[in-house]
């Protein structure tokens, strides 16, 4: 099994690149993206590769990060609710609860 430490040293490189990459994007294209999103996102996007080619991983650091990834996503229509004037109070909840679901049933099949 890959280590837990492991991990966590390969998150703390990726956001060095990410970090980089985010300062091109912005420069060059005007494009926004959070260092820490992108780290997450990767990182267990990455995890559910090596899984699928046969590598065993830890389900519950995968389900960790994912349950972040969720987390964020509702900041972010948080936020975009507050740039366009509107409430999504009961928008909130729902992407919790829906993907809570959905990571789930991923991790459930993994």
């Amino acid at each position: 099994m890959i280590d837990v430490i492991y991990i966590l040293l390969v998150m703390a490189g990726l956001y060095v690149i990410w970090l980089a990459v985010g300062v091109l994007l912005k420069k060059n294209f005007k494009i926004k993206i959070c260092a820490i999103c992108a780290t997450v996102v990767s990182t267990w996007m990455g995890l559910m590769v090596l899984k699928l080619v046969g590598f065993d991983i830890n389900k519950i650091i995968l389900a960790i990060l994912m349950g972040q990834s969720v987390t964020g996503f509702m900041y972010l229509l948080e936020r975009e609710a507050k740039s366009t004037n509107k409430n999504l109070l009961l928008m909130k909840p729902l992407v919790i609860i829906f993907g809570t679901l959905i990571v789930y049933w991923i991790i459930g099949g993994v």
